[in-house]
């Protein structure tokens, strides 16, 4: 998934969580987009017009979550959602 300005912020948030960390260290705790319910329909674009949050700073935050993205991916190539669990459960012993 390639995120862009126009990608729905809850659809990211609900498929990478890891997200939220990067869009609290862009836009800050004071836009709480992770616990409003317009996250469904709201893109990242959106937001950052509503609070006034510069497009550079939305492009870094943007290209930083793709890369973070990415690597997420990469890691979990050829890994099933049960093997996946059971790594987990493995490291939890």
């Amino acid at each position: 998934m390639k995120i862009s300005k126009d990608t729905l912020i809850g659809e990211v948030l609900m498929e990478y969580p890891e997200a939220q960390d990067i869009m609290l260290k862009y836009f800050g705790e004071e836009v709480a987009c992770v616990m409003c319910p317009g996250q469904a329909f709201d893109t990242f674009e959106m937001i950052a017009d509503l609070h006034g949050i510069e497009e550079e700073v939305v492009d870094e935050m943007l290209k930083e979550m793709n890369v973070v993205i990415a690597q997420i991916l990469e890691d979990n190539k050829g890994t099933t959602l049960v093997s996946k669990i059971e790594q987990e459960e493995q490291v939890a012993e």
